[in-house]
């Protein structure tokens, strides 16, 4: 591929420092870039062109929570929303390197982009040197015209899977755009820059099409949805240096509780189909001849397994049975496999709904609720048999922060909370003593650290406030061989 200098991604650099200035700065990359799905020698980034250099912060004004949210009218455009970023036809390059400067360097050609991928491009970057810190700068232009200023970010790749090597992650969920808790967006992502994490999960409920304003009724609302959360200049900030791993739940796929096949009538024309097309659209996604469930491995001490939680479950209406299921019997037999077969010291399994919970007594939805019981209790049981204090799970979507054990088998869950303090609800039953090891009714998110050379602290877990302060930590010794 072409040479990259590095005079050329130092004044991407300098450009991107200038993201939210006037128009004059000729940036046209609102939304941000992400990274994601980071292997030890590949990386997925997401990018896209917008007709303007900042989202609008001036337009008509549509925030609000059930039963004050309600869905696009005829003749309203989304586009005249506030926080709204209409993308533009061009097209986009990308440039990377070690940043080092010494190494292979990549520069891809342009690519077009248009109205069906929202304008935007995901970039599929192969060939890298693992471990390796990497920067790149992201150009746009109009057809045929000049490029426009360039947005720079930087990620850095995985270790081998056979190397010793010390990791720091943050987990995030439930974040809603009418409840975020500064101007700019949310507190969290501040605070997990800060503490500049390998990367961040976030493990579901990204954004909400049904339940906030304006409910989504069409692809254009829910791009809207995604291109107003995204453009907020925190999240900006720290997806720019922190790549991600997504995944989707309910709320960022259709409706509450949601499963194929399922309807209804306040989405409209948008059905569940395309909410799926959707997140793939708008997230760094695994290729679209693979599943969503995936898992991946950062050295020799984590592998990480990311479940789908909605794309193959039964209907929640479904009486139980044993062969209800919420993961299909091919993702099922996919994680038993997975997990028997992994070397990694910790399994790490982030699941977008809880396994223990215990769950508001209203829900009926998840693994840690009666409609899914049978599923839940065989697949815990298998686990103690057969990778027995090896596994640790990890959960988003309920709205508390909490550390449980589950009674029956000893497992242990870890859910981080919601991504804002008001956007937290007390669970139903309140503390249960035979579950939680800790319960906090606020926002925050979680934190887990692997360390190889401290062997009595060689997992440490964390809840951390929205600013970032420890309210909860958990250590691990390093299991005998």
């Amino acid at each position: 591929m072409p040479h990259v200098t590095r005079r050329e991604l130092f004044s991407a650099a300098a450009a991107s420092a200038a993201l939210w200035g006037k128009e004059s700065t000729g940036l046209r990359q609102a939304t941000g870039i992400r990274m994601g799905e980071i292997t030890p020698d590949s990386a997925v980034v997401w990018t896209r062109h917008t007709a303007s250099v900042a989202r609008l912060d001036s337009g008509i004004r549509r925030r609000g929570h059930s039963p004050d949210a309600h869905p696009v009218k005829p003749g309203e455009n989304v586009d005249t929303f506030e926080g709204a970023c209409p993308g533009a036809a061009g097209a986009i390059r990308l440039s990377a390197e070690p940043a080092s400067g010494r190494g292979r360097k990549i520069r891809t050609g342009w690519m077009e982009v248009g109205a069906e991928t929202d304008f935007s491009h995901q970039f599929r970057l192969t060939g890298l040197s693992n471990d390796t810190p990497y920067k790149l700068a992201v150009e746009t232009r109009s057809s045929r015209s000049k490029p426009d200023a360039a947005l720079a970010g930087s990620f850095r790749t995985a270790p081998a899977a056979d190397r010793a090597a010390g990791l720091s992650f943050a987990l995030s969920s439930c974040q809603i755009y009418c409840r975020m808790d500064r101007p700019d967006g949310f507190h969290i992502y501040p605070a997990i820059a800060k503490l500049a994490p390998r990367f961040l999960l976030s493990c579901g409920d990204n954004v909400y099409y049904d339940s906030e304003d304006p409910v989504v009724n069409s692809v254009a609302a829910a791009r809207h949805h995604w291109q107003r959360m995204y453009s907020l200049p925190s999240l900006v900030a720290c997806l720019r240096n922190v790549p991600g791993y997504w995944q989707k739940d309910d709320h960022d796929l259709y409706s509450d509780d949601c499963w194929p096949g399922f309807s209804r009538s306040k989405h409209g024309a948008f059905d569940f189909k395309q909410g799926q097309a959707m997140f793939r659209e708008q997230t760094p996604a695994p290729a679209a001849s693979d599943p969503m469930y995936r898992r991946f491995r950062w050295g020799r001490d984590v592998e990480v397994f990311l479940p789908d939680s909605r794309d193959y479950r039964s209907p929640n209406t479904d009486p139980d049975s044993p062969s209800k299921t919420i993961w299909g019997p091919e993702q099922n037999k996919w994680i038993r496999q997975a997990l028997s077969n992994s070397t990694a010291t910790w399994k790490i399994m982030v699941n977008p709904n809880p396994l223990v919970g215990p769950d508001h007594a209203r829900k009926n939805d998840n693994h840690a609720n009666p409609a899914f019981a049978t599923e839940s209790r065989e697949f815990r049981k298998w686990l103690r048999e057969n990778v027995p204090g090896r596994v640790i799970v990890m959960n988003g979507d309920r709205h508390w922060q909490y550390h449980s054990v589950d009674p029956e088998t000893g497992l242990h869950e870890y859910g981080c909370g919601p991504a804002s303090d008001e956007h937290a609800v007390a669970p139903s039953r309140g503390e249960d003593a035979r579950y939680h090891k800790f319960l906090r009714v606020k926002g925050g998110f979680v934190m887990i650290h692997v360390d190889p050379d401290r062997p009595d602290e060689h997992l440490a877990i964390e809840h951390r406030d929205v600013m970032g302060a420890v309210v909860n930590r958990r250590v691990y010794k390093q299991p005998k061989v």
